[in-house]
């Protein structure tokens, strides 16, 4: 099919709400307005609006009670369940914060449905998606969950509240795990499915609920972990490994103000066993989870003076039993940029879903709901026109034998 036939098909299919509201009049009003959000490339009502008509009507529909949250996420779940079937698929989750303090004057602190967010003195509430891409080539293919919520803006501090004595069920991070099942129910007709986290993933009952035979995760180490059968801790078991190989790492400025350079990296991996924390209160919870662990950290030599060197410690389900395949996790979690990518074109970058100027926190989350249909559509419609489904790119390495592309 050519490019410009594959574009019509992606902006005619942005979404499908039939049967989503009880009405066909609601459904057609919505999927509308998603193709208008793509059209006009903005969340702001009046600017996507093409007459006074419009207007009024998009107001309503955003504060019609028959356009629940449950019912928006669904019908995303839905157009991406239909897009995965027969794939092997990149599943990236991460939380991002929708904040509306430039509207405070025409939103109310007493609205339940907005909350605290930034600084704790700012409005508005947070979403945290998972990103679904297909594994041979990155090409976005769908969102198959959606969390959305807000803080309470009376609740205390996690001291008052002596958060880490809760139940994970009841801590605001259980959304790692609830999204991560929540997404596997929706994936269950993908070939495979490999869930990537960044550090605020990296928890015992992720690792221990999630993976199935076809389901694993790949996660950024935040904590230095206890291991079941070895003195050392984590990180300290991976840097005393010898490194298996290295590959050049391009370093472009970035906002933590790196000089630009060509990074070494060294590569280390080990089968280990985490032990299962001391805190954790899980019945039947093992006292370990086995895993495979792997490190990717800046040779001293390419460090400028005065820089830390790049580091990335991962987590994995997947077996890794050679170089190719450590090399292999590391890409897909390099991918992890993409959610990136679709939150700055959810927000100013593009749709500028926090300039909107409905006045309810439940009409802006219906908004946000909507808008994030239309990112993905953005996005599939950028990554085709740049390249037509890229390949993965290739990576020059060294085994400690000789030099060989990764692909």
């Amino acid at each position: 099919m050519e490019t410009n036939s594959l574009v019509k098909v992606i902006e005619q299919n942005a979404i499908d709400y039939t049967g989503s509201f009880g009405d066909k009049r609601l459904e057609k009003r919505g999927e509308k307005i998603v193709k208008e959000l793509v059209k006009k490339e903005t969340a702001v009502l009046n600017q996507f609006s093409d007459s006074r008509a419009d207007l009024v009507g998009g107001s309503r529909f955003f504060n019609n009670d028959s356009i629940t949250e449950e019912a928006l996420i669904d019908a995303t779940s839905k157009r991406c369940k239909n897009a995965v079937k027969g794939l092997p698929v990149l599943a990236i989750q991460d939380t991002s914060e929708i904040n509306y303090e430039k509207n405070r004057g025409k939103l109310s602190k007493e609205d339940n449905h907005l909350g605290p967010v930034g600084n704790n003195k700012d409005i508005g509430f947070f979403i945290h998606p998972v990103l679904v891409l297909n594994r041979q080539n990155g090409f976005p293919l769908g969102i198959s969950y959606v969390h959305i919520w807000n803080r309470d803006w009376g609740k205390g501090t996690k001291e008052e509240r002596n958060y880490k004595s809760l139940p994970i069920e009841e801590k605001e991070s259980y959304r790692w795990i609830d999204c991560s099942n929540k997404a596997k129910g929706v994936l269950e007709e993908a070939e495979s499915v490999t869930i990537i986290s960044d550090r605020e993933g990296d928890i015992y009952e992720e690792f221990v609920e999630v993976p199935d035979e076809k389901t694993d995760l790949v996660i950024r180490s935040l904590q230095n972990r206890k291991l079941y059968d070895k003195d050392e801790r984590l990180f300290e078991h991976l840097s005393n490994l010898d490194s298996e190989g290295t590959y050049n790492l391009p370093i472009k400025n970035s906002q933590k103000k790196r000089e630009p350079r060509e990074a070494k990296m060294e590569v280390r991996y080990d089968k280990i066993k985490i032990a299962k924390p001391s805190k954790s209160k899980k019945a039947g919870y093992p006292q370990y989870v086995e895993l495979y662990a792997i490190e990717a950290r800046e040779s001293v030599e390419t460090v400028p003076e005065g820089e830390e060197r790049v580091l990335w410690r991962i987590l994995t389900t997947h077996a890794i039993r050679s170089l190719s395949d450590a090399l292999e996790i590391i890409y897909w979690y390099s991918l992890r940029w993409r959610i990136e990518e679709f939150f700055r074109t959810m927000k100013s970058q593009g749709l500028n879903v926090e300039s909107s100027q409905l006045e309810t926190g439940e009409s802006l989350k219906r908004l946000v709901l909507m808008a994030l249909n239309a990112a993905l559509v953005i996005m599939q419609l950028v990554h085709l026109l740049r390249s037509s489904y890229p390949p993965l790119k290739a990576i020059i390495y060294t085994d400690n034998s000789k030099s060989r592309t990764f692909y």
